[in-house]
């Protein structure tokens, strides 16, 4: 693994570069985009969609924004900019991956940019991580984020804004006592934004402290770099997963948490945190933590629960590669995200 690398802050009036690494969700929700857009800018940083972002297909898959190379073409063009200050995922997928065998990794090393995204980026911000030491941001993304009907998040805003503006150490994750989980293609459909229920709580499910650079990702995607050779070393870092929305469920949690078990790359680290669940009933939830204690037997790192960082909202931004610290009910960012 490389040192780690950090990118300068973002700097006032600098311009943020939307990339569509996998689904077309711009092409797919146009009025979204406009409402995410307009709530980016309204920031005071003019938004550039990449040429491909805004595509429909690659003329083979209608499911994904444009091919490969266009997609890896647009995440390297976004970097080499010099007006862009940070490099924002348009909306996950399921398909970056794809990106990986045509990516400059070299010339991203050369023009280091915060990059920001969640889901299905797991893949390209922890082999842009692995291969040039870069730190990058497990975080909001441009339309599910943004794009909600009456703004976005102040908590979400804040929070990125915080670890991309200041140089200086964030500190402990926020704490919220809310969250939203409603399927947003009904909530776009009703007009209105989505409903704050209480969030799932902090839970400790095994005591302790634990330091080491943070490594946040979506469960099932962390599959996707196994034996690839773009996949960041798990040994000493505090691991954060994050389960998708449905039709993602405890099963499903449990198969995956049982290969990162039986692939040894539950053994050693400095701390296990699990991002909150999407709409999973209290029984879930459950099920989940029991999985999740399971899988990491035979170690004594610490293990935290209903950290605000995943797929509903609050979703708060953590670092992959900076340093960090599980103590109790904290999750804590112990170093700069930017310099």
């Amino acid at each position: 693994m490389p040192a780690p690398v950090l990118a300068p802050v973002l700097q006032p009036g600098a311009t943020v570069a939307v990339v569509s690494t996998s689904w077309q969700g711009i092409a797919a929700l146009p009025e979204r985009t406009a409402r995410a857009v307009a709530a980016v800018e309204s920031l005071g940083h003019p938004v550039r969609l990449m040429p491909h972002a805004g595509a429909d297909g690659d003329g083979t898959r209608d499911w994904v924004s444009a091919p490969a190379t266009d997609r890896a073409a647009d995440l390297h063009a976004a970097f080499a900019d010099p007006d862009v200050g940070l490099v924002l995922s348009a909306i996950g997928g399921n398909h970056s991956a794809q990106l990986l065998e045509y990516l400059d990794f070299d010339l991203i090393a050369a023009h280091p940019k915060p990059f920001c995204g969640y889901s299905d980026t797991t893949t390209l911000l922890h082999a842009i991580h692995a291969r040039t030491g870069l730190v990058t941001i497990y975080g909001p993304a441009l339309l599910p984020e943004f794009g909600e009907i009456g703004g976005p998040d102040a908590e979400v805003v804040e929070w990125l804004l915080r670890i991309v503006r200041d140089p200086t150490t964030p500190g402990a994750l926020p704490r919220a006592d809310w969250q939203a989980s409603e399927d947003r293609a009904t909530t776009d459909a009703e007009g209105r934004g989505r409903r704050r229920i209480r969030g799932e709580p902090r839970t400790v499910l095994r005591p302790g402290v634990g330091s080491g650079p943070l490594l946040p990702g979506c469960l099932p995607i962390l599959r996707n770099l196994a034996d690839t050779g773009y996949e960041p070393e798990y040994a000493g870092r505090i691991l954060l997963v994050e389960p998708p929305e449905a039709p993602y469920d405890p099963e499903l949690a449990d198969a995956d948490l049982t290969w990162l078990r039986t692939s040894g790359r539950l053994e050693g680290l400095a701390g296990l945190a699990l991002g909150r669940t999407d709409g999973w009933t209290t029984t879930a939830i459950e099920q989940w933590h029991r999985c999740a204690l399971d899988a990491a037997r035979g170690d004594d790192y610490p293990v935290l629960a209903g950290v605000e960082n995943g797929h509903p909202a609050p979703m708060l931004a953590v670092p992959v590669g900076a340093p960090g610290r599980i103590e109790g009910e904290d999750l804590i960012i112990e170093g700069p995200v930017v310099v």
